[in-house]
């Protein structure tokens, strides 16, 4: 099992990464379900901050069309290891939704992050206050 984490910045013309969330949602749904990539997506502002999980060739036929999609640039890989078991049990995006408070928020996030490895957590729990 391979685990990959990166950034990388919308080329949303709002320049807000979320307006691109209704369009990733629908293609992650779409592909990642029947190719077993498992993970989480994080975006704020500008940025989106994702890992993913799942067999070697899937993710890397995932990378690949990330790479080239054009909905974002400045793809910078954060981490790429082998994982023995999944760290993240279904598909899941998560961003702040404007009706949803701050620390509605930090607590789904942390709900989220329970159980994962320190190496994944420490890239996401930077996002959460204590």
């Amino acid at each position: 099992m391979r685990q990959l984490i990166y950034r990388s910045v919308t080329t949303a013309p709002s320049g807000k990464a979320a307006d691109d969330i209704p369009a990733i949602l629908y293609d992650a749904i779409a592909r990642n379900g029947l190719e077993g990539i498992t993970g989480l997506l994080y975006c704020e502002e500008e940025a989106f901050l994702q890992v993913i999980e799942g067999h070697e060739l899937s993710i890397a036929d995932l990378l690949g069309r990330l790479i080239i999609d054009d909905r974002h640039r400045d793809l910078n890989i954060l981490v790429d290891r082998e994982i023995e078991g999944r760290e993240f049990g279904g598909w899941t995006m998560t961003y702040r939704e404007r009706r949803e408070s701050v620390d509605d928020f930090d607590e789904r996030l942390r709900v989220l992050l329970a159980g994962v490895s320190p190496e994944t957590a420490r890239y996401f729990r930077a996002l959460v206050p204590a």
